[in-house]
């Protein structure tokens, strides 16, 4: 027999293995879930990084579409919006300095205490932007917790040689750096986000793309005569001058497809030049392939003609993302002083009018320093005296407009473009000046990308 109380000891000692078995469960399941966990903070902690980081990437790349606008867009004021104000410069001409003689550009010194253009996410759909000319940007992010990622934009000329990196290496060409942040930097803040030299604030997403950009949609071929004409020119129901006596220039007054009749014809080249060698009728190579013909021709052709100037058809010159469009009709056209107000708001736009210009004042339309890069899709007329400054293609509507008659009293400092025949009823004067045509060439057109220079790495 067992003694006493023995089966009850033994009855309570029952289950004791049962309690190791499950302890050793209880801390392989612990085990488990704390590796679980640490895999899923893990990938929290990567979740969040490629959130921000992504954030980033794409406030740099809406950036720099945003600079690519602004370099091909209207005057602007501090808060980068558009401005009708004169005083105010455009982007181009606030960040960029343009050399008239080579075309190299040079991006403008951001001076101490002064901020770079500058964009930040308001929180509602639409970006609140900066562009000062002194200062800092005076923006502040949403309140609340809205994500506000923000970018800056950084202008650097195109070098050749390290040592010298303020020097332009080649003509219209110009880098843009823009860095994203997933937020806007605070102020005093010590390791800025939006640095083009740091590395970013702690917890924030920052990314730093690159391009390069090229003026284009400009006049890559420039005419050397004051007067191109894919036609005959007969000035004899008028009077035209013509003038091309500056020092390295070819001389050329009038360049014709078609005959040149000298009545009513004043023509003036390089000093001790006879004006009869300053002519140079029958050029078949400026008229369309239909055997020199000046009526009703293919308007092919004439595209070509066009593309000779410009380097592209007239419609992708036209839609270029610089080019002011304008309607002007036909009854009788837009007015100097419109078109005046229009050439004023977007300086170095190149200029497209739909219909017939008309300068019925005594404005000047351009000028030497800021000349114009025209393109009438009709014909011009002078009914008051007045002056264009720049080069002026007339693209006259064909096959119903095939000449163009000169009338009033008008002058432009330039060259003048005319497809299509020339005949005189006025008092025209056309000045050929090659200062005005390289300011042209270099200061109007839109930026573009420049295919493969594209980069998200310093």
């Amino acid at each position: 027999m067992k003694p006493n109380g023995a089966g009850s000891r033994l009855k309570r000692q029952r289950g004791a293995a049962t309690l190791v078995v499950v302890m050793v469960l209880f801390f392989i399941v612990s085990l488990v879930a704390a590796y679980t966990n640490r895999n899923l903070i893990f990938e929290q902690r990567t979740s969040a990084n490629q959130y921000r980081s992504t954030q980033a990437l794409e406030a740099a790349e809406a950036g720099l579409e945003w600079a690519v606008t602004m370099l091909n867009f209207s005057r602007i004021d501090a808060s980068c919006s558009k401005s009708s104000t004169l005083v105010h410069g455009s982007f181009r001409e606030r960040y960029i300095t343009t050399d008239p003689v080579t075309g190299k550009f040079t991006p403008v010194a951001i001076a101490a205490g002064r901020d770079f253009p500058t964009c930040v996410w308001n929180g509602v759909g639409g970006w609140d932007c900066a562009c000062p000319d002194a200062g800092l940007a005076a923006l502040t992010p949403p309140t609340g917790a809205a994500v506000a990622p923000a970018f800056r934009v950084r202008l650097r000329a195109v070098v050749g040689d390290p040592a010298t990196p303020t020097v332009p290496k080649q003509p219209g060409l110009i880098w843009v750096d823009v860095v994203g942040c997933t937020r806007l930097d605070e102020a005093g803040s010590a390791n800025p986000c939006l640095s083009f030299t740091g590395q970013g604030a702690l917890n924030e997403g920052r990314v730093v793309v690159s391009t390069m950009l090229a003026l284009g949609g400009s006049a890559s071929g420039m005419p050397l005569a004051a007067l191109t004409v894919r036609g005959s020119v007969d000035a004899a129901g008028g009077a035209l001058n013509v003038y091309n006596g500056g020092a390295g220039t070819s001389g050329l007054t009038v360049h014709a497809s078609g005959a040149i009749n000298p009545a009513g014809l004043t023509t003036r080249g390089p000093p001790g030049t006879p004006w009869i060698l300053t002519q140079a009728p029958g050029d078949l190579k400026l008229a369309p392939a239909s055997a020199g013909t000046t009526g009703a021709q293919p308007i092919g052709e004439f595209d070509r003609s066009f593309a000779s100037i410009f380097n592209m058809r007239p419609e992708v010159f036209r839609d270029q993302q610089a080019a002011v469009r304008l309607a002007c009709g036909t009854t009788p056209g837009c007015s100097a002083s419109t078109f005046h107000t229009m050439i004023e708001r977007n300086p170095g736009r190149p200029l497209w009018l739909d219909g017939n210009l008309v300068v019925d004042s005594a404005l000047q339309i351009g000028t030497p320093g800021q000349p114009v890069l025209l393109t009438v899709n009709g014909t011009l007329t002078f009914t008051t005296p007045g002056s264009i400054n720049g080069l002026v293609y007339l693209r006259l509507p064909r096959p119903a407009v095939s000449t163009w008659a000169t009338s009033g009293t008008g002058r432009i400092n330039g060259a003048l473009i005319v497809d299509g025949d020339v005949v005189g009823s006025g008092n025209t004067t056309v000045v050929y000046d090659s200062a005005i045509l390289q300011q042209v060439r270099y200061g109007s057109g839109s930026f573009v990308r420049v295919p493969g220079s594209w980069r998200d790495f310093q």
